[in-house]
């Protein structure tokens, strides 16, 4: 005599994967046909036996599972039954409406299935409606996991709606603003963001004019990483590149006095017998020669480089040195 045993297959509870079956909605007329029964939704083995006898109690469907028992396998899957290993049902269905504006329980994120075509019924040792959910998709069967339900279910619009406000929170605008006021403060940020660069890439263009060769490579290879001290590294050559009064530029016109004098390819051995520093008067580090951009870059490139990203005051200073003249020696 076959076995026979009913389960509860759909409760209108919220599934694992954040969304609810509305009952109503669950087409049975193919299921009164044929409705096989799996284990886990593995339905690329034969069915361990099928679903009769369908009725609805409320929200809730129950149908009752045959078994032949015919081969060992059918008689184990009645023995797990029986003992109590195997106490669940989960439903295979044909999605065929979503709808994310009924109802919302509690714990749900994704909408309702509305109306389904049920295809297949399969036990599980997990309770009905949490887990080991199949769908269908382009007609093939698909078991639910935590990486594609995004590829099968709809997103609902809370998601976008709170995505909306964080945004407009972030533009300064209260959570209730519309979409086009949105859409309107983003458009002002956006022209603030290129007016600003258009400035900064006209004060770059500025700061560039004027430099030697060499400063302008330097000053070029800085704007790459960090416009902000390539800026301070021009300002710094133009405020020293000056001479005695009465030198001539090429242009014809005479160079401004200045208070400071280039450095010019001064050896290290020289500064330190004057007692003489780079970089003005100021500097509290105490000239080795070995701390210059030329040995540096020269010596110890990574301390160089750690320089440019943790200290970068330091890191224009030694740089505007270096456009100076200054060099290592060791003679």
């Amino acid at each position: 005599m076959a076995f026979r045993k009913t389960f509860l297959i759909s409760d209108e509870s919220v599934n694992t994967y954040g969304f609810a079956v509305a009952t109503s909605g669950i087409r049975l007329d193919n299921a009164k046909q044929n409705c096989p029964c799996y284990y886990e939704h593995n339905n690329d083995e034969l069915p361990l036996g099928h679903w009769e006898n369908f009725r609805l109690e409320g929200v809730k469907l129950y149908a009752d599972l045959v078994i032949e028992g015919a081969s060992e396998v059918e008689q184990e899957y009645i023995r797990k039954i029986k003992n109590g290993d195997i106490k669940g049902a989960s439903i295979g269905a044909d999605p065929i409406k979503w709808d994310e504006f009924k109802t919302k329980l509690d714990g749900q994120t994704k909408p309702w299935l509305t109306e389904c075509d049920l295809f297949e019924v399969s036990i599980t040792a997990l309770p009905a409606n949490k887990k080991a959910l199949a769908l269908k998709k382009d007609g093939a069967v698909v078991k639910l996991n935590s990486t594609n339900t995004v590829l099968f279910i709809p997103t609902t619009t809370t998601k976008i709606e709170n995505d909306m406000k964080a945004i407009a929170l972030k533009l300064g605008l209260p959570e209730t603003a519309t979409e086009a006021e949105i859409l309107s403060a983003i458009g002002t940020v956006q022209l603030k963001a290129s007016n600003a660069e258009q400035l900064q890439n006209t004060i770059l263009q500025e700061a560039e004019v004027g430099l030697t060769d060499e400063q302008k490579e330097m000053f070029v290879e800085l704007k790459k990483t960090n416009p902000a001290v390539a800026l301070k590294y021009a300002n710094s050559v133009k405020a020293n590149d000056t001479t005695e009064e009465g030198t001539v530029n090429p242009n014809g016109s005479k160079k401004p006095v200045a208070n400071t004098k280039v450095v010019k390819d001064v050896k290290v051995s020289a500064l330190l017998k004057k007692g003489l520093k780079p970089g003005g008067e100021n500097d509290e580090e105490e000239f080795t020669g070995k701390n210059s951009f030329d040995y540096l870059q020269r010596k110890n490139p990574t301390e160089l480089a750690r320089i440019r990203k943790e200290e970068p005051e330091k890191y224009a200073r030694l740089t505007a040195d270096y456009g100076k003249g200054l060099r290592y020696t060791d003679k």
